[in-house]
């Protein structure tokens, strides 16, 4: 039986043969099908272990009397896109950029949003109440993956195309950016090079890009580089002389382009820096910050009718272009808009203002991680509980929370100086040391 942590907030994630097995995804696929009461698409990464869980999903979903259009193996805003344009529900079977003994799926709706923790907990909540299962039966709809890649770049490039030739670095990181990027990259009119473009469960990289220095992507020679994650809904700019820009800057080139053309507000998670803000106020919009999450990020771009939605970790949103997170085709858009101006990269993302800003990362079972900001949150009784523990001080911020997706605690410090943020690193650092010290939970560790 599997164990219940991996049922988490917007996905579900394990190691596989240890917290789930294979025929747990049997289950889950019946209680999901038999939930939505609808037929499915379901698709997955390049994972030896997503082989057999996607099978018995399928079987799930049959067994709970609905049919299973199976995309096989494309990124996972390929699925996305396939299930948006037939109205149908999506269960991708991935773990994202968690290394190969992982495994996981995440659910979303017809209309692209991510099943929210309510939702998953219902999932949960019904896979351990399962007794047996039916014995209904329905069709698996084989789809061809060509067909839904073709569909997909087709869309894109239908309303994206680069204005001058420009020379375009792709790190796929051996995940699933590798089968379209360069392909939807070139129909768009980019000169294009792929780095690690190869599928591999041992990626060259690591596969979570924020914390690989993307060495071959920033010393190759591009107008832009770009870094994706292991399922390619998430990425990174890198400009011409190798500089990593931040999600804020990356929102600056994205909203150079979109604000001239789109209404509505913006979308920021806790984390991202108050260079939002400012970049907001640049193009006379408000940002509406939200926990982290890219199933918080699409739900408030849908209820807020947003114009752009951005998280710190790299999830993007335009929702005028598609109605969920999707990094290939922001990272698409951000080529474009890089492509109709004269300035470097470099030059744009100086627009965007940036602070002293850091991140340090704790190792903390996710049996424990939620406990320790329990014990934080008394220690703060007055910060903000949005998504962990959130203080704000003159002249800066400080947010410690439990990472969703993997088994950590994060804490992130932004200042308007140096000088204070330091003093608010060194603060809010040692009352993390202290209570996961009292809680035996881990060590701190820069990330």
């Amino acid at each position: 039986m599997a164990s219940r942590s991996i049922f988490r907030s917007y996905d579900i994630r394990g190691i596989f043969n240890k917290d789930f097995v294979a025929e747990d995804a049997e289950k889950i696929g019946y209680v999901m099908a038999g939930r939505v009461q609808r037929n499915v698409v379901v698709g997955m990464d390049m994972r030896t272990s997503s082989v057999s869980m996607k099978k018995k999903l399928v079987s799930g979903i049959n067994r709970a009397g609905f049919a299973a259009f199976d995309v096989g193996l494309v990124p996972m805003g390929v699925a996305m896109f396939y299930a948006w344009k037939r109205n149908m529900p999506l269960v991708y079977v991935t773990a994202s950029h968690l290394p190969r003994e992982w495994a996981g799926m995440k659910f979303f709706h017809a209309d692209g949003r991510g099943f929210g923790e309510k939702e998953n907990n219902e999932i949960r909540d019904g896979f351990f109440a399962l007794g047996s299962m039916s014995i209904n039966k329905n069709s698996v709809h084989v789809v061809d993956s060509d067909v839904a890649i073709r569909e997909y770049i087709s869309y894109l490039t239908s309303r994206l195309k680069a204005k001058k030739k420009m020379r375009v670095a792709l790190d796929c990181g051996n995940g699933m950016a590798s089968v379209v990027a360069k392909r939807l990259f070139t129909e768009a009119g980019f000169e294009v090079q792929g780095i690690y473009d190869a599928l591999s469960e041992t990626p060259s990289r690591n596969s979570e890009p924020n914390i690989d220095p993307l060495t071959e992507l920033r010393k190759s020679k591009k107008g832009m580089g770009i870094a994706y994650d292991g399922d390619a809904d998430r990425m990174i700019i890198v400009d011409e002389s190798g500089g990593i820009l931040g999600a804020e800057q990356s929102s600056y080139l994205i909203l150079s382009k979109l604000a001239q053309v789109e209404k509505g507000d913006i979308i920021a998670n806790v984390e991202c820096s108050m260079g939002i803000e400012d970049i907001a106020r640049s193009f006379s919009r408000s940002v509406h910050r939200q926990p982290v999450g890219h199933t918080f990020l699409v739900d408030a771009a849908h209820k807020l009718k947003a114009c752009f939605g951005a998280e710190s970790a790299g999830h993007y949103i335009i929702p005028s272009l598609l109605p969920f997170d999707d990094a290939m085709a922001v990272s698409l858009y951000a080529a474009v808009a890089l492509s109709e101006r004269d300035e470097n990269l470099s030059d744009i993302a100086k627009h965007a203002k940036t602070y002293p800003f850091g991140r340090l990362g704790i190792d903390c079972s996710d049996d424990r991680k939620f406990a320790v900001i329990e014990k934080l949150k008394k220690m703060f009784p007055d910060a903000e509980m949005m998504d962990g523990v959130l203080v704000r001080e003159a002249g800066g911020w400080a947010l410690i929370r439990a990472s969703n997706t993997s088994p950590m605690i994060r804490l992130t410090v932004e200042a308007k100086d140096e000088k204070t943020f330091v003093a608010l690193k060194e603060k809010f650092s040692a009352a993390l040391k202290k209570v996961m010290k009292d809680s035996d939970a881990g060590q701190v560790q820069l990330v």
